[in-house]
């Protein structure tokens, strides 16, 4: 059984050369650092709001239908997409979209958003929100985990990194994966094994405490933290041990 920090990256669907280079700026080289490479939150995408019902500020889900789109020239060049369902209307800009973009989001288009709502200089606007188009009589299904956020860099988005993830997630077990703690000590202190704990992170369930996520209270984060922690100690003990090896000479 392979060793997960010796696959490759470019063993998963759609990673070549230039991606591993975005990657690398993120101190990705390999699986297991992918599979330690932590959301800093989580969204739930599973519950949809009419656009009439949004506020300022608010992160959520929704559906509609392009009614129009438009490139504008000012300031900024953006992709601006008015959207409407049957209560309301908002737009879409994209400051960083291509001539494809643009194609697709034509009038009729039906799709799935979710992103802030923010004041802008039309109403309620979006900015870069994640979008999926549906097709007629075609029905999304609805995650059944919590949505993670990561870390990113220039090069790549949330949903490529994501996707990224959950391929990752299915070479666990296929690979071995050095668990550092032994059982006794996770039994005592009720921490979960390594790979459950990266699996949960990476796809809490819906009913997952967020807050204790949030904080870093989670078994599965203290897991982690736990591990960390300990291989810092031994290392320093070990520099210690080195250190008293060789004694300093004498002083009169």
């Amino acid at each position: 059984m392979p060793a997960l920090e010796e696959i490759e990256l470019t063993r998963l669907k759609g990673v070549g050369a230039k991606l591993v280079e975005v990657l690398a700026k993120l101190d990705i080289f390999s699986l297991q650092d992918l599979l330690f490479h932590l959301p800093f939150r989580y969204e739930d995408r599973t519950t949809r709001i009419p656009l009439a019902k949004f506020r300022v500020g608010q992160h959520g889900l929704f559906d509609a239908q392009v009614v129009g789109a438009r490139v504008v020239q000012g300031r900024r060049r953006s992709l601006e997409v008015t959207v409407r369902d049957q209560g309301g209307q908002v737009t879409l800009r994209f400051f960083h979209f291509s001539a494809a973009q643009a194609k697709q989001l034509s009038s009729g288009t039906l799709l799935r958003a979710f992103g802030e709502a923010r004041l802008g200089r039309n109403g309620m606007e979006f900015y870069h929100p994640e979008y999926q188009l549906i097709k007629e009589g075609e029905a999304l299904k609805s995650p059944d985990t919590l949505t993670p956020i990561y870390p990113l860099t220039d090069g790549i988005q949330q949903p490529r990194l994501r996707s990224l993830c959950n391929q990752a997630l299915q070479w666990l077990d296929r690979c071995s994966v050095q668990d550092l703690l032994p059982a006794p000590v996770l039994h005592k202190l009720q921490l979960p094994e390594l790979k459950e704990a990266l699996r949960y992170l990476h796809q809490p369930p819906l009913d997952a405490d967020q807050q204790a996520l949030f904080e870093g209270r989670h078994p599965c984060q203290r897991r982690l933290i736990f591990e960390e922690l300990l291989a810092h100690h031994l290392s320093l003990l070990q520099l210690r041990r080195k250190l008293r090896a060789h004694p300093a000479l004498p002083c009169p």
